[in-house]
C-alpha cells in the first residue's frame, strides 16, 4: 500500500497495516535538526555554529539531553514511558540566522536518513524540527528531510514531527509526515510539552488507537512577530483558545496555528492552520480553516506601535516607569537578523549618554580589541555594522573596557531551557552611563541571562536594550515597561516596507485585502 493510499484508508477510518499491540515493545527512531532561517539576513550558519551549541549522535542524544526541557527530550520521555525502544540518531539545534550552509545541511540530513535506514525495521519515527529552516539551494529543508525519511521507512511506518509556532509548513512536509504538531505558546514555554504531544500521538498511532489525518490550510498573508504573543488578551491568545476548544470538543486530536516566520522571501510562505484528526479529513480541514480564519480576522491587531531609535529613547526618558526596555525589533537575533545594528546605541549616546543603560551587540571585532587592550583601558572604538552594512555605519565612540568575560550561561527558560549558551569572548565597555556588551557570537536572547553572565545587573539600569521580539515580556512588571523600535533591518516590523523579491502579489499586509488569498 502506498503512503498516499494509506492516508486515504485512514481518512475513512481504517487503521494502518502495521499495528502494534498496546503492550508490545516498539522501536522508534528519534532525531532533531532545528534551525530558523531568514531570507533577509546575511548570517550563514556552518558546522562550527551548530557544534558550539552541540551536535549529539547515537546514545549521546539520550545522555547529553536528559533532563533538558527541549522538544526532542519531551518526545523521548513520552516514548520511554510508553515502553518504546528508542533508537537515537542525531540531535542538534542551531538557533536562528540567515541560512544553513548547503554542505552541512546535506551531510547532517544524510546522517539522519542513513541512521534511520540502518535502524530498520522500525515501528515509528519522531523528529524535532523547527519548520522554517532554509539553505542556499534547498528552500524547504524540512520537507526534503521528511520526504527522505518517508522514502526509507516506507508507507506504513508512522512519522511524527514537532514544529516551532513560526514554522513554514510546506506541502511536502504535510505529505511526508503522518503527524505535525506546533508549539502553542509565544513566548515559547512549551517546547518540551509539544515534543511530548507529537510523541504521544505517534504512540497511539502505533498501537492502532488512532489513524491520524493531517491537513494544513494557508493564506497569502504574513503578520508581525512582535504582536503575536499568546498571553493575556493578545489576538494570538484568542486563536490559541479557539484551538484548544476544538481539541476539547473532540473535532481534532491536535490543532496548530502557524503565524509563520515572516521574513522568508518565498512564494509559498503564509499564515497556516493545521489539524490532526482521527481518520476524518473533513473534520481536520474544518479545524485548520477555523484557526486560520481566526488569525486572518485579527491580522490588523498584530501590528503594534513602534518608534524610530531616537524617538524611542526620548519617549523612554519621559516615562514615569522605573525601567524601560527598548526592543530593537529590526535587529532581532532570535528572528535571524545580524544582531550588529548600532542604531539604538547611537540614539542612546546622543540622548541619554549619562543615563544608566545596558545594550548588547554582536561585534567580535570590538570584543577582540577590548581583549587585546585589557581591563581598564580607555580608547576609541568602532562598534556595529561590521557584518550587515546595508543600513547603518559603525558608531565611533570613546569607551573604557570595564570587564572581559567568557560569555557562557545557561538558559533559564524558553524553547532551549537548561541548555548552555556561549557568547564567545565578550567585553563590557562603558561610555558615560551606557554599558555595551560586545559579544563574539550572535546568541539567542531569552531574558537577561546574557547580561548577568557578564556582570551587568539590569535592575541598576534605567534603559535596557533587547534584540528579541518576545521573551522580554517575561521581565515586564508594573514598574517595567517597553517601547518597540522600527526601522530598516533583517527583522523589520513593518512587513509592507520590506523589499520583497519572490512573494506573490497580492498579499497582506502589502495589499489592503478584504478577503484572504489561499495558498494551495
Amino acid at each position: 500500500m502506498s503512503h498516499q493510499a494509506r492516508r486515504v484508508s485512514q481518512a475513512v477510518g481504517y487503521p494502518p497495516q502495521a499495528v502494534v499491540r498496546e503492550n508490545a515493545a516498539v522501536r522508534v527512531a528519534v532525531a532533531s535538526f532545528e534551525y530558523e532561517g531568514n531570507s533577509l539576513s546575511l548570517r550563514v550558519e556552518r558546522r562550527e555554529d551548530f557544534e558550539r551549541k552541540g551536535i549529539f549522535r547515537g546514545e549521546d542524544v539520550l545522555k547529553k539531553l536528559a533532563g533538558k526541557k527541549v522538544a526532542v527530550t519531551g518526545g523521548i520521555d513520552v516514548l520511554s514511558r510508553a515502553g518504546a525502544e528508542i533508537v537515537p540518531i542525531l540531535a542538534t539545534k542551531g538557533g536562528a540566522g540567515g541560512h544553513v550552509e548547503d554542505s552541512f545541511f546535506e551531510e547532517t540530513a544524510g546522517q539522519i536518513v542513513e541512521g534511520i535506514k540502518t535502524a530498520l525495521p522500525l515501528d515509528g519515527v519522531y523528529l524535532a524540527l523547527h519548520g522554517a529552516m532554509i539553505c542556499g539551494r534547498e528552500k524547504d529543508p524540512e520537507g526534503a528531510l521528511l520526504t527522505a525519511v518517508r522514502d526509507v521507512v516506507g508507507p506504513d511506518v508512522p512519522v511524527s514531527a514537532s514544529l516551532d509556532l513560526h514554522a513554514h509548513v510546506s506541502n511536502k512536509m504535510v505529505a511526508a509526515a503522518d503527524i505535525l504538531v506546533g508549539y502553542e505558546t509565544y513566548p515559547h514555554v512549551d517546547a518540551y510539552e509539544t515534543g511530548g504531544k507529537a510523541a504521544d500521538l505517534l504512540v497511539r498511532t502505533m498501537r492502532g488507537e488512532i489513524s491520524p489525518v493531517t491537513v494544513s490550510r494557508k493564506y497569502n498573508a504574513i503578520v508581525p512577530v512582535l504582536g503575536g504573543a499568546t498571553t493575556g488578551d493578545a489576538p494570538m491568545a484568542e486563536v490559541a483558545a479557539l484551538a484548544r476548544s476544538i481539541e476539547r470538543e473532540g473535532q481534532a486530536l491536535s490543532v496548530s496555528y502557524f503565524p509563520v516566520q515572516p521574513w522568508l522571501d518565498m512564494a509559498d510562505v503564509g499564515i497556516a492552520g493545521l489539524a490532526v484528526s482521527n481518520g476524518d479529513k473533513s473534520a481536520a480541514t474544518d479545524a485548520a480553516l477555523k484557526v486560520l480564519d481566526a488569525m486572518w480576522d485579527r491580522r490588523q491587531a498584530f501590528e503594534l506601535p513602534a518608534l524610530s531609535p531616537e524617538e524611542a529613547v526620548c519617549a523612554a526618558l519621559e516615562r514615569d516607569a522605573e525601567q524601560v526596555l527598548l526592543i530593537d525589533a529590526p535587529d532581532s537575533i532570535g528572528g535571524g537578523a545580524a544582531g550588529d545594528s548600532p542604531a539604538l546605541l547611537s540614539a542612546l549616546l546622543k540622548h541619554a549618554k549619562d543615563v544608566p543603560s545596558a545594550l548588547s551587540i554582536y561585534d567580535p571585532h570590538a570584543a577582540a580589541r577590548a581583549f587585546e587592550l585589557g581591563t581598564g583601558a580607555e580608547t576609541d572604538f568602532e562598534i556595529g555594522a561590521w557584518l550587515d552594512k546595508r543600513w547603518y555605519e559603525p558608531v565611533r565612540l570613546k569607551a573604557t573596557v570595564e570587564s572581559l568575560n567568557d560569555g557562557r550561561f545557561v538558559y533559564e527558560g524558553g524553547p532551549i531551557a537548561s541548555a548552555e549558551a556561549h557568547l564567545g569572548p565578550t567585553a563590557v565597555l562603558r561610555s558615560g552611563g551606557v554599558r555595551i556588551l560586545a559579544a563574539s557570537h550572535a546568541v539567542y536572547e531569552h531574558m537577561d541571562e546574557h547580561y548577568r553572565a557578564c556582570g551587568i545587573n539590569i535592575r541598576d539600569c534605567r534603559l535596557v536594550s533587547f534584540k528579541n521580539l518576545m521573551n522580554f515580556r517575561k521581565l515586564l512588571s508594573p514598574g517595567v515597561e517597553f517601547i518597540a523600535l522600527d526601522g530598516p533591518g533583517g527583522t523589520r516590523l513593518r512587513l509592507q516596507e520590506v523589499d520583497w523579491k519572490n512573494r506573490i502579489r497580492p498579499f497582506w499586509p502589502a495589499d489592503d485585502l478584504a478577503s484572504p488569498v489561499p495558498l494551495d
